[in-house]
């Protein structure tokens, strides 16, 4: 019931209960209830429940339920359960569980469950499940299990699973 009910683009495809109901750009493809609901830009693609719903960027891509639900940024990539569920960057990049879910800043890469999933910084790497999970700081890199869990510094590094786990300064290095 209404899919690409309002200003649907060309060759753009709605398919599920309200997909692509308003204002759904031209190429886009919106599959599932709910899926690129509400401004869904050019060429990009939204497919399960509530994926890329509003406000969804030129060229994004939201895959999974919840995935990239509310202002996905230009080609930005979410793809699991609540990935990049909500203020995704521009060109960010979130897989996995709830990677990346609230505010992930633009360039941003987030890969594992709840990797770099609450205030991910612009140009951050969170690589592992709940590596840099809680307010990691731009372009601060976390790669392992739990790594620069919780509060990891600006432009800090973390590897190793627990490394820099909690409240990690700005410029630290944690290694093992």
């Amino acid at each position: 019931v209404s899919a690409g009910r309002t200003t649907q683009g060309g060759s753009a495809v709605a398919v599920g209960n309200v997909a692509g109901n308003d204002t759904q750009g031209a190429s886009a493809v919106a599959v599932g209830q709910n899926a690129g609901q509400t401004s869904q830009g050019n060429f990009s693609v939204a497919s399960g429940y509530f994926a890329g719903n509003a406000n969804q960027g030129i060229q994004a891509v939201a895959v999974g339920r919840n995935a990239g639900q509310t202002t996905q940024g230009d080609n930005a990539v979410a793809l699991g359960y609540y990935a990049g569920k909500t203020s995704q960057g521009v060109a960010s990049v979130a897989i996995g569980q709830q990677a990346g879910q609230d505010t992930q800043g633009g360039n941003a890469v987030a890969s594992g469950f709840a990797a770099g999933q609450t205030t991910q910084g612009e140009s951050a790497v969170a690589v592992g499940q709940g590596a840099g999970q809680t307010t990691q700081g731009g372009s601060a890199v976390a790669v392992g299990e739990a790594a620069g869990q919780t509060s990891q510094g600006t432009q800090a590094v973390a590897v190793g699973r627990n490394a820099g786990a909690a409240t990690q300064g700005i410029n630290a290095v944690a290694v093992g």
